[in-house]
């Protein structure tokens, strides 16, 4: 069966669409295609080389805004003639970015497809209304048209999914699930069955970050001024990072501590393994400024404690909340990022004792019920 994944936002950005992708590879029944943006930049997880990949033109930011919009329309318009082309049995639009080439392909040009809708991120009523958000409302207009027709409308976690049915009411228990974004299996065959705490038992203790940083939206700056404060008794932190403003790389780039160092080429996903089992603490540095981060639960998470790492995340995040522990390791340990000075370390150090349990659930294992949805002349 052929189906097409529309992602106009840059695949490489967004590891789980590619782990989405190898997972559809691997059944006998479904052919899977994907039309997406060209991204020469970003390191990220990479698609099975069989998969057809069609990486169409967007324009940049520093564009005018009538190139913008004139190449993000030809973008939709190509994308639903591939799909007349391709006419595959499904498609799965990812986030409302994606919603006016599928409503082109099902609507306008009457293509005979199941619908199936997933979103990255959750967006509320008034995060369309920001400023620069223009391209993304019109596209949520032609989502808003295609919802009641999808067999299928997927967020990361139940409380965005919550949040979700609350702006669209008209949605009905049958179409709604939750899929998370957890890393993929082959990860726990490179990985140690158990790791020495710390890492390093005479050195220090060591912090890592992997993803897009900002001085206004984590907590980054604070996290770096302690790390240089004789309050810091012994960690360092290692940022690694390609998606950042001009303002905080140079603020990364001026660090000469030996306690801060910065990659500002970033890691590749399929390398995050082997990285991440170096480290002793991940961290999740968001300050939370949107609801949608508030509600989080974010990959790194689930990456983090499977490669064995503590992680230490704001009490801002209501979404990592749940999954906070202190009685096993690795740990979730709510951390406040404004009075690091105050944290006691030798506690953080200690995890003698504790039973060993990871994270051990697969992407595979969370995208069962869409394959099976997939897999169904309907999906219930």
């Amino acid at each position: 069966m052929k189906l097409v994944l529309l992602h106009q936002l840059s695949l490489e950005r967004y590891p789980p669409a590619a782990n989405l992708l190898r997972t559809l590879h691997q059944q006998a029944r479904l052919e899977a295609a994907v039309i997406t943006t060209s991204d020469n930049v970003a390191p990220g997880a990479a698609v099975p080389s069989e998969l057809p990949v069609w990486r169409l033109p967007f324009a940049s930011p520093q564009d005018s805004i009538w190139r913008r919009w004139g190449m993000a329309f030809l973008w939709h318009l190509r994308a639903a003639v591939i799909c007349w082309w391709l006419k595959p049995a499904a498609v799965i639009s990812m986030e409302p970015h994606s919603a006016l080439a599928a409503w082109l392909w099902l609507v306008l040009l009457r293509g005979r497809s199941r619908l199936l809708i997933h979103h990255h991120e959750y967006y509320t009523p008034a995060d369309y209304l920001r400023l620069g958000n223009r391209l993304t409302r019109l596209n949520r207009w032609f989502e808003n048209r295609l919802l009641r027709q999808a067999v299928w409308v997927s967020q990361t976690n139940s409380d965005r999914l919550r949040l979700f049915r609350t702006d669209h009411p008209e949605l009905t228990d049958g179409q709604c699930h939750v899929l998370p974004n957890y890393p993929p299996r082959a990860w726990l065959q490179s990985l140690p069955a158990e790791r020495s705490w710390p890492s390093s038992d005479a050195g220090p203790l060591r912090l890592v970050y992997v993803g897009s940083v900002s001085l206004h939206d984590t907590w980054i700056g604070p996290l770096v001024e302690w790390l240089n404060s004789p309050a810091n008794s012994g960690c360092t932190l290692d940022v690694f990072c390609y998606n950042l403003d001009p303002t905080t790389r140079s603020f990364l780039q001026k660090q000469t501590s030996p306690a801060v160092r910065f990659h500002g080429q970033g890691v590749d996903y399929d390398q995050l393994p082997q990285l991440l089992s170096k480290f002793d603490v991940g961290l999740i540095l968001y300050r939370c400024t949107t609801v949608n981060f508030v509600w989080n639960a974010s990959n790194k998470l689930f990456e983090y404690l499977m490669c064995g790492l503590d992680v230490w995340y704001p009490s801002c995040m209501l979404g990592v909340r749940p999954y906070a522990r202190s009685d096993a390791a690795p740990r979730v340990l709510e951390t406040d990022f404004e009075k690091l000075d105050q944290l006691n370390l030798a506690e953080r150090r200690d995890r003698a004792g504790l039973p060993w349990q990871p994270w051990t659930t697969t992407c595979e294992d969370a995208l069962e019920p869409l394959i099976a949805c997939l897999n169904q002349p309907a999906c219930d």
